[in-house]
Order: C-alpha cells, then sequence, then structure tokens
C-alpha cells in the first residue's frame, strides 16, 4: 500500500475517534470556545499526527546479518503485475472526488462574488452590507454580511445583524474554509460530515451567545430565531442566522453555562494523541548476527588458518587438502541448502518488508557462494602444484602450470566479485541511511 493510502487511512481514523470523543462527551456541554477549538484542534492533529515518524517503544523487528557492521541491499523487488488493479481503480476514484468537492467548493466562491458583484456593498456598522433580492436568509462571509431585508423586520435588523458581526469579529468563516478544505482530502470518510455540521453549529451557539450579552431579551430572540426558520437552503459557504438546528440553539440558549471540572474535558484530547501517535509509531529495528552465518564464517576462518600451516610430509599434505576440500564441499552444499529455503520464503513473503528481509539474507548467501568459489580454486591450485612436484613429463608439467594459472584468474575472479557485492552494500547502506536523515 503506497504512502498516501496509509496517510489517509490514518488521518480519517484519527478524526474519527476525536470526532466519537466530542460526539459522546462534549457536544453537550455549553463552553461553545473550548468546543470550537477542540474541534478546530482535532482536525489539525488528525492531519498531522500521521506524519510523524516515532519509535514503537513496544514493536521490534529483527533482522539477522552475518556481518553486523555492514548493511545489506535488499536487491531489486520483483515487479508487481502490470494492469488496472484494485488499488489503481481506488487511487483514481479517490482523485475524482477530490477534484469534484474542490470544484464545487470554487463554484460556491463564484456564487459569493457574483451576489457582491451584482448587488454592491454599503458600510453599516463598521460592516460591508451586501443587499441581496434572492429569497433566502441573511448570512455572513468573512468581514461580507450578505443581508435579505425583506425577510427581516425593521425592529429585529439590529439583532440580525449583531449576530452577523460575532460571526465576523471570530473569524467563524475561516473555520469553514478549513472544513471546506478538510473535506476535500477526508471526503471519503463519513465522520467527516456531521464533523462539519457540529463546528457551524457551535458557530451558531457563539453568535446567539454573543447577541444576548448585548442585552437582547433571551425570550424575544428565541422568538426571533424560530421567526426566521422559512425560507430556502443558506449557502455552504456562510454563517448564516438560521440553521437548521432549531431546537438545539433555543435549547443551548435557556442552558446554564458549564462550570467546575467539565470544563477540562477537551484537555482529554492529549491523551487520546498520544494513543494515536503509538498506535502510528514504527517497529524498531533490530539488527542481530545471525548463529547460522557465524558458524559458517568461523569454519571459515579456522578453514584460513589451517590453510596457512606448514605441512612436514607431501603425504600430510594431501590429506590436509583432502580435508579442506570435503569442508568447503560441506558449505557449498549447505550454501545451496539456505538459497532454496530462502527462494521458497520470497515467493510466500507477505508484504515488501518481508521480501526485503528474504533478499538481504539471499544476497549474503551469493557473496558467501563466490568466498567458496574462490578457495575452491585456491585448493585445486595447491592440489596441482604438488603433483607439479612429481612429475617428469615436460607436456604434462605444461598442462599443469596452464590449469595453475587458469585456476588462480578463476579464483581472483571470484573474490572481485565478492569484493565489488559488498562495496555496492556499502554504498547503498549509506544512500539509504543519508537519505532517511534528510527526510527526518
Amino acid at each position: 500500500m503506497s504512502d498516501a493510502a496509509v496517510y489517509l487511512i490514518r488521518s480519517g481514523a484519527a478524526l474519527a475517534l476525536f470526532y466519537g470523543f466530542y460526539w459522546l462527551v462534549l457536544r453537550r456541554e455549553t463552553f461553545f470556545a473550548l468546543n470550537r477549538a477542540y474541534l478546530l484542534g482535532a482536525a489539525g492533529l488528525s492531519l498531522a499526527l500521521p506524519l510523524l515518524r516515532v519509535p514503537s517503544p513496544f514493536l521490534t523487528t529483527v533482522i539477522y546479518a552475518a556481518r553486523p557492521a555492514a548493511a545489506f541491499d535488499p536487491g531489486p523487488i520483483p515487479a508487481s503485475p502490470s494492469g488496472f488493479g484494485l488499488l489503481e481503480f481506488l487511487g483514481v476514484a479517490y482523485l475524482a472526488g477530490a477534484g469534484l468537492f474542490l470544484l464545487l467548493f470554487l463554484v460556491r466562491l463564484g456564487r459569493l462574488a457574483l451576489l457582491v458583484g451584482r448587488c454592491g456593498c454599503v458600510r453599516h456598522h463598521g460592516l460591508k452590507i451586501v443587499l441581496c433580492g434572492h429569497a433566502g436568509e441573511s448570512f455572513s462571509f468573512f468581514n461580507i454580511v450578505f443581508l435579505n431585508k425583506a425577510n427581516v423586520p425593521e425592529r429585529d435588523m439590529d439583532r440580525v445583524l449583531a449576530h452577523e458581526l460575532a460571526h465576523v469579529r471570530q473569524y467563524h468563516s475561516a473555520d469553514i474554509v478549513f472544513t471546506e478544505l478538510l473535506t476535500v482530502i477526508q471526503w471519503f470518510n463519513p465522520f467527516v460530515w456531521p464533523y462539519k455540521s457540529s463546528l457551524r453549529e457551535t458557530h451558531e451557539y457563539l453568535a446567539d451567545r454573543a447577541v444576548i450579552a448585548q442585552g437582547c431579551g433571551l425570550a424575544r430572540y428565541q422568538l426571533l430565531i424560530v421567526e426566521q426558520h422559512v425560507g430556502g437552503r443558506l449557502l455552504e459557504l456562510a454563517s448564516s442566522f438560521r440553521t437548521s438546528q432549531i431546537k438545539r440553539r433555543i435549547d443551548m440558549l435557556s442552558r446554564q453555562q458549564t462550570k467546575g471540572l467539565s470544563r477540562w474535558k477537551p484537555l482529554l484530547i492529549l491523551p487520546l494523541a498520544v494513543a494515536l501517535v503509538l498506535a502510528f509509531a514504527e517497529a524498531r529495528t533490530v539488527v542481530k548476527a545471525d548463529p547460522g552465518a557465524a558458524a559458517m564464517q568461523s569454519g571459515q576462518e579456522k578453514l584460513e588458518k589451517s590453510g596457512t600451516q606448514a605441512k612436514p610430509t607431501e603425504e600430510e599434505m594431501v590429506k590436509a587438502l583432502q580435508e579442506k576440500m570435503k569442508q568447503l564441499q560441506d558449505m557449498k552444499t549447505k550454501n545451496t541448502e539456505m538459497m532454496a529455503k530462502l527462494e521458497a520464503k520470497l515467493k510466500k513473503a507477505p508484504n515488501d518488508e518481508a521480501k526485503e528481509m528474504v533478499l538481504a539474507k539471499m544476497k549474503e548467501q551469493k557473496v558467501m557462494a563466490l568466498e567458496i568459489g574462490a578457495k575452491e580454486r585456491m585448493l585445486q591450485m595447491k592440489k596441482a602444484e604438488l603433483a607439479l612436484t612429481k612429475e617428469t613429463d615436460p607436456a604434462t608439467k605444461a598442462e599443469l602450470k596452464a590449469k595453475m594459472k587458469e585456476l588462480q584468474v578463476e579464483a581472483e575472479n571470484y573474490a572481485k566479485k565478492a569484493e565489488a557485492l559488498r562495496e555496492a552494500e556499502v554504498k547503498k547502506a549509506k544512500a539509504a541511511a543519508e537519505k532517511k536523515v534528510e527526510k527526518k
């Protein structure tokens, strides 16, 4: 799965968790400013937390390496089958949905711009007023109030303007634009829609309370809310005087403000955020020496050591060569068996990470096979050298010398290939480490 898909899934899950907590614990409380801050913070955290790269304190991934000091190149990952699969289809569907909602957002902005251009602006008590002739309610967008004067009685004009002025001064339109962009990103998430509704509902509670704080009678203002609940649908980008949650607005105006320890409830978002960070944390990678590879390396060292020991007699030298050849053959057989097992594991690997681990071990076994090949040629050279000391026929001597040269070239080629593989692994490991540092 691509990094973008993982990010979207984690971001959607975070938003769902935060909004679920709001719905169960906070939505009936009357600390509206704190609820607004919680909803905005929840959206921001849902976008930011999946981007954090934190090592998990609980999960570890163990990688066995024959040489702890060297990092292994995972090698080329087998290409996925070509064609238009499910993941590609889902990616196209997501982009199409995001493009559609972005287009709708721009169209709504265009509608507001057309209203301003068609109706013009006047100033009233520090507000820019657009007197609209369309059937509908009054609403505001940033510092502009769109007022349908025909639907608002003259005696209630000041209360309506006070309501819209509260939206303007508290920058509710900025929240709405933010949630519209959040919808573009998370349009597939069923929790984003009630989240938007709850934030706008909180805006209305804040504006209603601001009007009451200016001295408007509670009963008269509640009656005004009911009277205004007639007409068309509000513009989606607007903060309007009327909403479809009339009963809840009237109920919230009648409630006493939440006091005491309940006012600290929004801070519970912090342990929720910590829980999500731990849930999204990456498993720590621990590199350990492979016991099997260490045993084979020990066998090679013993073989090299025994190869340097001087043999007192020709018979003992021949016997020692035979023993070394047998050891090398055993190592070669084990190497072949290990490669076969790794190839089987590679076919059954469930994901790319598992494949990388298998490919790393296969690369190590390949280097070991090249080293074994070089040592075999060296032992064959030693065997030919012993035969050359006993040979008297010039033609046979010439053949033995030619064979020794050929074996020497082969041994050098095997050694060079093994060294080249090691150097390539070190370079790629350094490049990967530098890239990881740059990302952090």
